[in-house]
């Protein structure tokens, strides 16, 4: 935790141990760091306090008086553990550092927590100073709050909101993997009385298709074709499709689809599979074909797991890089997944095209963290109950990546395709972060190239 103070809040708390030694006081108690605040000079606290007509030598005095008497008789220990009092207040004071959005706890924020207990030692020794404190309270209050980073994520203002709606590209149904899935569905959909697509349809077609994969996963469940229609002649309404207006696919067809694109994109693949369509109605979880497996005896989650987990196993580059960059967003405690963590996730993915470019220019995870730190501060927000949501700019890179690796006829979409997409969003944390360690577009796009080549030629003299 002591990395995450100010080198003047770390004085702060070394002089305090010291003045517990000298007063020959077993613990540290929150006195001591309210002499230690005084004896660090530079501090605004300690400059308060020596105006208000406080000095060390009278408040050392006072605290080695009898009016301490209980601390006395006690050994000191050179490991000088902590009172509850101290520790208190070392706890409020990093959860003010994290409400206030910033990373360093300062002797200020020690000082307002030894000033928030009415009824302490350390209000009572003030008021013998005749020190103002509310007034002190304030003014100390008021000057921290001008160094306070904002609480938002900058990729979160409207002006980075201004980003086209999220729109599904339903060219993507025509893909070479999936043109005969939907050919089947709509021939499926030609059967009924319908005019969109519904969840049920698009399982119908993964039955039928019997080499695929998705199918094999399917019976290999219980799941069979004519054992998946019989239940649907039972459902005599659509109710479970619908919200409103009926489009060309039903609302719950739509978010399966969308869910599909985004789990096509983080596993890695350029082309939606007819498994990525079934993984996206599984976690969607709503609809009549999960109504069917659920009336089946399946399990969705069991069932998702079953068709992700040996592609997760793979360890798909992006899918890495996504996981790293939501480890990093908690680790700053944040709910939000930046452009930042996008960046730190290809740096600890390690072997990936991108990652080697930027070491080649410099760049390591350690710099570039801190770069995020400085700029962003520290997560007041996070919540282990909350989920964590990408910013506009964060998902706006992925699916331009993911675009151009579609564009190039890759198979896979890796990290190169996300560091170009980066460098494509001038205003990004992102690109901040490299510009502050001295890295423009042009080297790593020049870097990309070289290693696109390099890999290029080793693949030729190893065939």
């Amino acid at each position: 935790m002591i990395e995450r103070y100010t080198e003047k809040a770390i004085k702060v708390l070394l002089f305090a141990q010291e003045e517990a030694f000298m007063a020959k006081h077993g613990k540290l108690y929150p006195e001591h760091i309210l002499a230690g605040i005084v004896r660090e000079a530079s501090g605004l606290s300690s400059k308060l306090l020596k105006s208000s007509g406080v000095n060390i030598d009278m408040l050392r005095e006072t605290i080695h008086s009898g009016k301490f008497s209980k601390y006395q008789g006690q050994s000191p220990n050179e490991s000088m553990p902590f009172s509850p009092g101290v520790k208190k207040i070392l706890r409020e004071a990093w959860y003010d550092v994290q409400s206030a959005g910033t990373y360093y706890v300062t002797p200020e924020n020690l000082f307002l927590s030894l000033l928030r207990d009415d009824e302490s030692q350390v209000i009572s020794l003030l008021k013998d100073f005749s020190v103002n404190i509310e007034k002190i309270k304030a003014s100390v209050a008021n000057i921290s709050k001008k160094s306070v980073k904002p609480s938002a994520h900058p990729e979160e203002t409207p002006g980075a909101r201004s980003f086209p709606a999220r729109i599904f590209d339903k060219s993507v149904l025509f893909d070479r993997e999936l043109k005969p899935l939907m050919e089947t569905a709509a021939k499926k959909l030609e059967g009924t009385n319908h005019e969109a697509f519904g969840t049920e349809q698009l399982v119908q077609a993964i039955l039928e298709n019997k080499g695929s994969w998705a199918c094999k996963i399917l019976e290999q469940e219980g799941i069979t074709q004519e054992g998946f229609e019989q239940k649907l002649k039972e459902f005599d309404s659509r109710k479970d499709e619908y919200n409103t207006n009926e489009p060309e696919f039903t609302p719950k067809a739509s978010r399966a689809l969308y869910s599909a694109q985004d789990i096509t994109k983080e596993l890695g693949s350029t082309h939606i599979k007819p498994e990525h369509i079934l993984l996206g109605i599984l976690k969607e979880n709503r609809g009549i074909a999960c109504k069917i497996f659920s009336e089946l005896g399946i399990n969705a989650d069991k069932l998702y797991q079953k068709i992700a987990g040996p592609i997760e196993k793979e360890k798909p580059e992006i899918l890495t890089i996504i996981k790293l960059a939501r480890e990093e967003a908690r680790s700053m405690e944040q709910n939000i997944v930046g452009t930042e963590q996008l960046l730190l996730g290809i740096l600890g993915e390690g072997s990936g095209i991108a990652s080697h470019v930027l070491r080649n220019l410099g760049v390591t995870l350690r710099d570039a963290r801190a770069e995020v730190q400085k700029i962003l501060g520290f997560g007041h927000n996070y919540s282990e109950n909350n989920k964590l949501i990408f910013t506009p700019r964060a998902e706006r890179i992925i699916s331009l990546a993911w675009s151009k690796a579609k564009q190039l006829n890759k198979q896979k979409f890796t990290s190169e395709h996300l560091l170009l997409a980066i460098t494509g969003e001038k205003d990004s944390i992102a690109m901040r972060v490299l510009e502050n360690l001295g890295v423009d577009t042009v080297e790593i796009k020049q870097g990309i190239l070289n290693e696109i080549r390099k890999s290029a030629a080793d693949t030729e003299i190893n065939e």
